[in-house]
């Protein structure tokens, strides 16, 4: 079975760098550590757990943390990209991604973003 090494093993670097590396990184908001662990939860648009957002970019998947980021894989690898995440009120799966630069989705289809973009930051894990 492989090992999973950390990051402090891959860069062969003190533990005590990683560490404050990770805090300024959130003190940026660059990346959400986990509670529990300290690892990378998020690091925008990625998440490292999965989501309602599966995102396909060609041949791979990743998961973004909402329809928000999900587009903004798009962005982040300057990629098309496409999902199937579901209506939270009808629960019907809705398609959407970006094709050539230009953001499409199911006829009909709205993203709601529940809280302004100012307070995102209060609670990340929610929003």
């Amino acid at each position: 079975m492989p090992t999973r090494l950390s990051v402090a093993q891959a860069l062969a670097i003190d533990y005590a760098e990683v560490v404050a590396s990770y805090r300024t990184l959130a003190d940026a908001h660059v990346i959400v550590p986990d509670a529990d662990t300290g690892e990378a939860w998020m690091a925008m648009p990625f998440s490292a757990v999965p989501t309602e957002f599966r995102v396909v970019v060609g041949e791979r998947s990743v998961w973004a943390n909402c329809v928000w980021d999900a587009f903004g894989v798009a962005a982040a690898l300057d990629a098309d990209v496409g999902f199937v995440t579901r209506c939270p009120a009808s629960h019907q799966p809705v398609r959407a991604g970006v094709r050539q630069g230009v953001a499409y989705a199911d006829p009909g289809a709205v993203a709601h973003i529940a809280v302004p973009a100012a307070q995102w930051w209060d609670d990340i894990g929610y929003t």
